[in-house]
């Protein structure tokens, strides 16, 4: 059985280590698939490896390291991106920032490049470090309890096949990540058309123009 040659990773402190490092690089360099890879985690500990609370602990611990790093860069380099996806994610963190404070750390999480953008836009931004802290430890929390839950929901409707249960919590946890980042555009094209409609409006005056010059 696939498991067995699984367990002795499963079993190694070496695994905590390496999802911490995961996790924390994934705040600044976000080329790694770690949320379908927490949520597998999440969904094997419904066997008792790996452990669910050191497991947990690890995630959040990784989450805050890697957004404090990229916050540090933004506060040195964050104005230097403006050029990929992730410039483009970031001027939109920028306007959100602004508009709704530190509560977008904790919804970009959840979104594709939405961690990186946040942390580093709010590092440019001069954001206290003090309330970049709060946010993105409850940002971390959440998205720990999200991902580990998922694949605990996941692991234990499988109970009999624990690989099975994995593989289910993994591609309905990429299914959602798919659906936050459709819901985000979505958003984010209708705020745009609701602003030019704002601009082009017409002159309720008799005889008025287009408000837009």
């Amino acid at each position: 059985m696939m498991l067995d040659y699984l367990t002795p990773l499963l079993s190694s402190p070496w695994l905590y280590v390496i999802v911490f490092a995961a996790v924390a690089i994934d705040g600044f360099i976000p080329v790694l698939p770690v949320d379908v890879a927490v949520i597998g985690l999440g969904a094997l500990s419904a066997t008792g490896s790996p452990n669910l609370v050191a497991l947990a602990a690890v995630v959040v611990a990784g989450g805050i390291a890697g957004d404090r790093v990229s916050y540090l860069l933004g506060r040195k380099a964050g104005g230097r991106i403006t050029d990929g996806k992730l410039a483009v994610v970031k001027k939109k963190a920028e306007r959100a920032l602004m508009r709704y404070g530190g509560v977008v750390i904790l919804v970009g999480r959840f979104l594709p490049y939405g961690r990186t953008a946040t942390a580093l836009t709010a590092g440019s931004m001069s954001v206290p470090l003090g309330r970049f802290r709060l946010f993105t430890a409850l940002a971390s929390v959440a998205w720990a309890v999200y991902a580990i839950g998922l694949g605990r929901l996941g692991g234990a409707t499988f109970a009999g096949s624990p690989l099975l249960g994995a593989g289910c919590a993994m591609a309905f946890g990429a299914i959602l990540t798919s659906g936050f980042a459709l819901a985000g555009k979505w958003r984010g094209t209708a705020t745009n058309q609701r602003a030019v409609t704002g601009t082009a409006s017409p002159d309720p005056r008799p005889g008025g123009r287009s408000s837009r010059r």
